[in-house]
């Protein structure tokens, strides 16, 4: 797949590249069937490609202009995708059983999870959906039927924004002559990725364990010195 659209765009100029990014990351907000990784990936090859030397190290390719390019349409894209998944849920809320392509995208099963994780949560589920495949549409959808304010939603969900664009496209730039090596590189960091996310979320519900529990013992201690209280009460009525 990356080698196709590596082979399809190539020809075309670098802004004609840039272009095309931004509109397949937009269109994944509206459905569109495909890992944004891949299109950020090509987006990186792009830009190695039309880069003026043939050796980059891993520092110096960031004072490259097309990369550094490509990164900020990478974001644009990514937001601009986002935000149209936000203001679709913010809409249409409940009726998006109504929508078969909606439906599919947001199955009302996931939107009750999120829904459940988003109440214990917050908006930082917004940042840790960005990771996990099939969850990002059903988020964002429910972030914006539940009315979370858009400035919010943006702040957090530009914050993994900015790991997620620069990793992918910076990952195809590194290895942009070498499509394999950046298609195998790409494949690898999205592993390591599912593994970070898959650990902290982990932890999380650790730690919402431990913070319920903590609170039943001290309501369960309460209780008894409540009850406590009331027996001597009653054993000593002069009091």
């Amino acid at each position: 797949m990356l080698q196709r659209l590596v082979d399809l765009l190539s020809t075309h100029s670098l802004a004609a590249g840039s272009a095309f990014l931004f509109v397949a990351l937009l269109l994944c907000g509206f459905g569109l069937p495909m890992p944004e990784d891949v299109f950020l990936v090509t987006g990186g090859v792009l830009a190695r490609l039309a880069a003026p030397h043939h050796h980059y190290d891993t520092l110096t390719m960031f004072g490259d202009p097309g990369l550094l390019g490509m990164m900020a349409v990478g974001m644009a894209g990514i937001l601009a995708g986002d935000t149209v998944i936000y203001f679709a849920g913010r809409r249409l809320g409940k009726r998006v059983s109504e929508f078969r392509l909606l439906r599919h995208m947001a199955p009302p099963e996931k939107l009750a999870r999120v829904e459940a994780l988003l109440r214990r949560r917050g908006p930082v589920v917004v940042m840790i959906a960005r990771f996990l495949p099939g969850l990002r549409a059903p988020t964002y959808f429910t972030v914006g039927h539940a009315r979370v304010p858009y400035r919010t939603f943006l702040l957090f969900d530009a914050t993994a924004a900015l790991v997620s664009a620069p990793v992918w496209v910076g990952l195809g730039f590194r290895f942009g002559r070498h499509i394999e090596r950046a298609a195998k590189a790409a494949s690898e960091f999205g592993h390591w990725t599912l593994a970070v996310v898959s650990a902290v979320l982990l932890l999380l519900v650790l730690r919402w364990l431990w913070i319920r529990r903590t609170a039943a013992r001290s309501q369960a201690v309460a209780a008894d010195a409540l009850e406590t209280g009331v027996a001597g009460a009653k054993e000593d009525p002069d009091r």
